[in-house]
């Protein structure tokens, strides 16, 4: 039987209230200058196979290019014999496009995580004898109709724009992406950069409604809907931030920041199902330094009474991160659950 919140044991209610307070709530912040991170450098490995994982596309083209399809030569390479190619790039949304003789053309979008300093991406294409008409694209790969009429002279502010994002010069980054918008009022990716470069200002609402406009153009915008969950959940808006994550998943469903930050907010509303099957589903896929996922696990399985469910996630925690700051409380719980189990 699953008892609703209220008739928790005292116990259990102060240690999940506890929790609460400390776990980590991947994309909250003060809610007075709220801040988005700005790209970072990043190492970023490319693993392509050929239909399937058995076969390495071997001496394919690789090009590594921004989030409109902007690149260069220096981001293009051939992958070696193990079907690999290694790029010095920054954090944030990438396009790649591979390309070669025996294999169907391939494009499409990954994502650097601001936590991440190495990133391995493996991209599955199609022999050319295998494959269907048209070229393939992954489920998140998909190219925003509004992309595709950008005006030179917008795309040019842009880019100037998002190098001096990189280099933290955000007032002129802001000039530039408001150039760009003023050119082409459709641009969904300068309106979500704009709303970065807003948060570094400490302009919160400016951030918001930036974002907010880009989803409204592109409503397949993944980042853009994490990027305003992100206001939302250090405004403590849990509900309506779970919702904008659960909208970014359905077009970028592997995203593990998406998938422990929805569960996060998940667990605070009470909605335990969710948050037990996005936390799970971010244990299939590489999650470093989200160990506390299975914390959220445990404790949304606590609070439906599945107290040997809630064992096994606090001590898959404790293999992630023994020395974690919910390593205590984890060790803590797995005594209080082991001495009430039924004998």
């Amino acid at each position: 039987m699953r008892w609703p919140p209220a008739f928790l044991s005292m116990s259990l209610r102060r240690f999940l209230q506890a929790a609460l307070a400390s776990l980590f709530i991947v994309g909250a912040c003060a809610a007075q200058g709220t801040r988005l991170d700005a790209p970072k450098a990043a190492t970023l490995r490319l693993v392509v196979s050929v239909d399937g994982d058995a076969t390495q596309a071997v001496n394919v083209t690789v090009e590594l290019m921004d989030a409109l399809g902007s690149g260069g030569a220096m981001n293009r390479k051939l992958t070696d014999h193990e079907g690999g190619a290694i790029f010095q790039t920054v954090t944030g949304i990438h396009r790649v496009r591979i390309t070669g003789p025996d294999i169907r053309d391939y494009e499409g979008d990954l994502e650097i995580m601001p936590n991440e300093m190495m990133h391995l991406e493996r991209i599955r294409v199609q022999s050319k004898e295998g494959s269907q008409q048209g070229t393939q694209f992954p489920i998140n790969g998909l190219v925003s109709a509004t992309r595709l009429t950008i005006p030179e002279s917008a795309r040019k502010d842009f880019e100037k724009g998002a190098e001096a994002m990189r280099q933290q010069h955000w007032p002129e980054s802001r000039a530039l992406f408001e150039s760009a918008i003023q050119k082409y009022p459709q641009y969904d990716v300068a309106y979500n950069s704009l709303g970065i470069v807003q948060s570094h200002l400490n302009d919160v609402e400016a951030s918001r409604q930036a974002f907010s406009k880009a989803i409204e153009i592109n409503p397949a915008f993944a980042e853009a809907y994490r990027n305003l969950a992100r206001i939302l959940m250090a405004d403590r808006n849990y509900k309506d931030a779970a919702a904008l994550l659960n909208k970014s998943l359905s077009t970028d469903p592997l995203n593990v920041w998406a998938l422990v930050t929805a569960a996060n907010a998940e667990l605070i509303t009470h909605d335990y199902d969710q948050a037990i099957a996005h936390a799970r589903k971010a244990h299939t896929m590489p999650h470093p330094g989200m160990a506390g996922a299975h914390i959220v696990a445990a404790l949304a399985l606590e609070a439906q009474q599945h107290p040997a469910e809630a064992i096994a996630e606090y001590r898959v925690y404790l293999q992630e991160d023994p020395s974690g700051r919910d390593a205590p409380r984890a060790r803590a719980a797995i005594a209080r659950l082991t001495a009430t189990a039924p004998k």
